[in-house]
């Protein structure tokens, strides 16, 4: 074992469990256990209250440890960098804390993470931005450039993908929501069976330019598939037509080890059409409730967007991706902002406050609200997210590997 990758695992594995531990007892997670210098910047700036840790139900000792582990891997790498005359290994600590900062920032605008989640896998990705020695299974370009944090989120989330699909199966059941249930597998299976026929066109495309004498960079090759998909998406039965017709022609010339590929390109393609269809019902039945405004307390996550619409109250319970959706679609995309709404409440990943639950009370009692309330269930990820640091560090990034399972690799 390198002295660096000693010094990375173990400052990871404290910070880790520490984070992890504190999310899991109190949905709190402490700067100081992760990025201590962002905590002393938002204490300066007045954005955190000193009393606010202290009404946690944690030993007093917890939240005065303190683990630079984002500082620890900048200058980790800026050390190396230098003794190495490396200036992009140098900068490695560095960048990989901002492309930790801007995946988590995604969740955290699309309300599934809270801002301590966000600083967890900026942290991660400061003292994993390239793979370790350790690492059998790495994409080309996360051992080239400072990108392994894609690793490590990816890995948190597929790592975690049975829990979510046991227990987004079990609501279904105790609520008896059996059309729900079938939808988790049988709904867009048409549609996966097109794209693996499209997929196959794209494969049989690249075998005849092969054989012409034409080889393809494997970036153009999957370049080539994407816009193939494209296409075939808007004309989906000429799409349907030439891939029916390129499987039949690569059967015939490959027989059985074709028809094999083909079935384990489909089976790989439905395995992600199931973990979207889980997803989709975390986010609209497992991990939200209904409650009347009584039970509303701070910090509680809205699961709609309450606002004001001319002399009306107007309530909006769809979820980021489907506002994203639309706005794609209808290419409106300043409707991602809200700057044309007078927003009373909405699905903050920092929760509600005191200030707007009194809002919501008298709105209410004038009768402009009903009392019902979509609040969401909270759920600590920060221990998916060590997970994921672990498996990146120790085996490798699950998601690249799936997609070389895919392309029989």
């Amino acid at each position: 074992m390198l002295a660096y990758e000693a010094v990375v695992l173990i400052v990871g594995s404290i910070m880790g469990i520490l984070t992890s531990y504190t999310d899991i007892k109190t949905g709190f997670i402490f700067d100081n256990h992760a990025f201590p210098l962002l905590g002393i910047i938002e204490r300066i700036r007045g954005a955190t209250e000193e009393g606010e840790e202290e009404e946690l139900p944690l030993p007093q000792w917890v939240g005065k440890v303190i683990v630079p582990a984002a500082e620890i891997g900048i200058l980790l790498y800026l050390y190396l960098g230098l003794s190495k005359g490396s200036i992009l290994l140098a900068l490695s600590g560095l960048i990989g804390l901002i492309v930790g900062f801007i995946l988590g920032m995604v969740l955290y605008y699309a309300g599934a993470w809270a801002s301590g989640d966000v600083v967890v896998l900026a942290a991660f990705s400061a003292l994993l931005p390239l793979p370790l020695s350790y690492a059998r299974v790495v994409a080309p370009y996360e051992s080239t450039y400072p990108l392994y944090p894609l690793s490590i989120l990816f890995n948190s989330i597929l790592a975690v993908f049975p829990f979510l699909f046991f227990y987004a199966l079990g609501v279904l059941l105790v609520r008896k929501e059996t059309e729900e249930l079938k939808a988790v597998f049988t709904e867009g299976l048409t549609l996966t069976l097109e794209v693996s026929l499209w997929i196959m066109a794209g494969i049989g495309l690249a075998i005849v330019l092969e054989n012409r004498g034409i080889a393809l960079n494997p970036v153009i090759k999957y370049l080539l598939t994407l816009a193939i998909i494209a296409v075939f998406g808007k004309y989906k039965k000429a799409g349907d037509a030439v891939g029916l017709a390129v499987l039949g022609y690569l059967i015939y010339a490959g027989g059985a080890d074709v028809v094999y590929a083909y079935g384990k390109l489909f089976a790989v393609l439905y395995v992600f059409k199931v973990f979207f269809s889980v997803v989709k019902v975390l986010r609209k039945k497992a991990l939200v409730e209904e409650v009347p405004v009584e039970e509303l307390r701070e910090w509680d996550i809205l699961g709609e967007t309450i606002y004001i619409n001319g002399d009306d109250i107007v309530r909006d319970r769809r979820d980021f991706f489907e506002v994203l959706k639309e706005a794609v679609l209808s290419g409106n995309l300043k409707a991602l902002s809200g700057t044309q709404r007078d927003v009373i409440a909405s699905p903050s990943a920092e929760g509600l406050s005191g200030e707007q639950i009194e809002k919501l009370k008298e709105f209410v009692r004038e009768g402009k609200l009903e009392n019902r309330f979509l609040r969401k269930k909270s759920m600590p990820f920060a221990p998916s997210i060590f997970l994921g640091f672990l498996i990146s560090a120790l085996w490798g990034d699950i998601f690249w590997w799936l997609i070389l399972k895919t392309a029989g690799l």
